[in-house]
């Protein structure tokens, strides 16, 4: 079977062929560490934890890189504004760098608490500084940049004229409106050739903090040559695969694209598949603070297991608009519910003669794979590995060799999904004991026997069961 990847450089689905036949180098754009990790970086970091596990699980030696960013990155996402780190930790009375200590802290353990893979490297912007000099001063060599006044800038005309600029948004230059990836003010448009141009360093105002000596001036690095800078250095000049939200559509992207370029001086291009997530939304609208659907991953694992999480996520395919809800988590919640029991009961069990399973497992093993091929088709791959649990319970019956390659089959195809399956336990059925309490505790309601119902209720939450009453009847989810 062959994977087909969609890559946005070229608008279709590619047959993947990495550079070197056993080894894939992906390059994928992290978080800007200023604040928490919300449900829709988890969405795209999620994703593309996948795909290096599929790689992995197809026999490729992955070398998956992730970067943080922790600082250049400004509030209006192009020249202007204040860097995102010093005004988030102005307004939290921190240092910078004790913000950014404190927030990569939290998001390593909100990654391990998702089940992700550790990155061979997670690269921050402020130890590459030296190296990001370097890389001006090669693409000002080769012409494709000029300095204003300690600020240098990237030419994007002539970039445009030899390599095609913006090129992965499906534009041409033409189509391009003025200061389209941020506020450019008046004083910056007089300074440039062309007001497309970007900044690749930064002249710093007198009260920026963050700020080092370079040959124009004392500053600090635009935002796009951070990831053109640590790519290259972790994954070399032209490498497999790069990843990103849609928002890198334009203009990180495309300005990356035109940095690795300029800086060779070369028309080959830099990366082979540029892969894209789309965002999330809730209730039908962009999440936002100030609507209040906003949801930080901290919030969802106070009731929510990682793993629940990893099952909602993988119900969506990754350039999907996919809709945020608790009742979607629920849902998620439900399956893997399924599946655990799935595993209990086939464990469980004694045997028989059957050996229905055999054809199963074989028929299970392709399709998941099928759907994986297709660019990622990770909710057709849910639905089979759903599908092959409901099996396995049909046939508790078969070879118990069978059962248990059934068991080891559904393990390894979830954990391509991020789910482990891991937390089941011998003895009786807790769900079915669950709800036949909640049964119970229905009937003492009925009664007006509140104080005793609401015990039962009390005494579940100290056992890290959630209980919700709904005009459906009672719902609870392990938190």
């Amino acid at each position: 079977m062959t994977l087909e990847l969609y890559n946005t450089l070229t608008g279709k689905k590619e047959r993947f062929e990495p550079l070197d036949d056993h080894r894939v180098r992906i390059y994928s754009c992290g978080q800007t560490i200023y604040e928490d990790m919300h449900v829709g970086n988890a969405k795209t970091y999620a994703a593309w934890d996948i795909l290096n596990r599929y790689l992995t699980w197809k026999g490729y030696d992955v070398f998956h890189v992730m970067n943080i960013t922790d600082v250049g990155h400004l509030t209006d996402d192009a020249d202007q504004g204040e860097d995102k780190v010093e005004k988030a930790a102005r307004e939290k009375r921190l240092e910078p760098m004790e913000l950014v200590t404190e927030q990569i802290r939290k998001w390593y353990r909100e990654m391990d608490s998702l089940n992700m893979k550790i990155h061979n490297v997670n690269p921050r912007a402020t130890g590459h500084m030296v190296e990001m000099i370097e890389f001006v001063k090669d693409i000002m060599d080769n012409g494709y940049a000029y300095e204003r006044n300690g600020t240098v800038y990237f030419d994007v005309m002539k970039f445009n004229d030899e390599h095609g600029y913006p090129k992965l948004d499906r534009r041409t230059i033409d189509d391009l409106e003025v200061g389209a990836g941020g506020r450019v003010s008046d004083d910056e448009v007089k300074e440039k050739k062309s007001p497309l141009d970007f900044a690749l360093w930064i002249k710093a105002d007198p009260e920026h903090i963050m700020k080092w000596p370079s040959p124009w001036s004392l500053g600090y690095p635009g935002w796009h040559l951070e990831c053109s800078v640590m790519s290259r250095k972790y994954l070399g000049k032209i490498f497999d695969i790069h990843t990103g939200g849609e928002d890198h559509i334009f203009p990180h992207h495309p300005n990356e694209r035109a940095q690795n370029m300029g800086r060779e001086d070369i028309h080959e291009e830099p990366v082979r598949y540029w892969l894209h997530s789309r965002f999330i939304t809730v209730n039908g609208e962009k999440m936002s603070k100030s609507k209040g659907n906003y949801y930080t991953v901290e919030d969802l694992l106070e009731d929510y297991d990682g793993e629940v999480i990893r099952m909602y996520f993988a119900g969506s395919h990754y350039r999907s608009q996919s809709d945020f809800s608790l009742d979607g988590l629920k849902e998620a919640d439900r399956r893997l519910k399924r599946l655990y029991n799935t595993i209990r009961r086939a464990e469980e069990s004694d045997g028989g003669d059957g050996d229905e399973l055999q054809d199963l497992i074989d028929k299970t093993k392709k399709g998941f794979e099928e759907a994986m091929d297709d660019d990622l088709n990770t909710p057709l791959a849910v639905s089979k590995l759903m599908e092959f649990s409901r099996s396995i319970n049909k046939n508790l019956d078969n070879e118990k060799n069978l059962l248990d390659k059934a068991v080891s089959t559904l393990k390894e195809l979830a954990e391509i999904l991020g789910l482990n399956l891991s937390k089941v336990q011998k003895g009786p059925d807790v769900n079915v004991f669950i709800d036949e309490l909640l049964e119970i505790r229905e009937r003492l309601r009925d009664k007006k026997e509140f104080e005793l119902a609401d015990k039962i209720r009390d005494d579940l939450e100290e056992k890290g069961i959630a209980v919700e009453d709904s005009p459906k009847g009672p719902r609870w989810h392990f938190r």
